[in-house]
């Protein structure tokens, strides 16, 4: 049996939404922030409210966030996001 007949679309049970981008993630291995910028990529995704979203990028290790999300994004200072 060849991949192709096994990846599919009515085979397919995860795809990554449009609104997370390419970019390799730097948080460390088993950090949750990954999780985090997924699961709200794919509720804003769902919910059709992209256009009218602006994600807060903190200080700290999430600082680069805005790398991750194809949202419009602003850098908060420390304990403001």
């Amino acid at each position: 049996m060849d991949i192709k007949d096994i990846i599919k679309e009515e085979n397919c049970v995860f795809k990554k939404t449009d609104l997370l981008s390419d970019v390799p993630m730097h948080y460390c291995p088993g950090c949750g922030h990954g999780t985090v910028h997924r699961i709200l990529m794919e509720v804003i995704d769902e919910l059709g409210i992209a256009e009218d979203t602006i994600g807060v990028a903190p200080v700290g290790c999430a600082v680069m966030a805005y790398n991750y999300w194809e949202c419009d994004a602003q850098e908060a200072a420390h304990g403001r996001a």
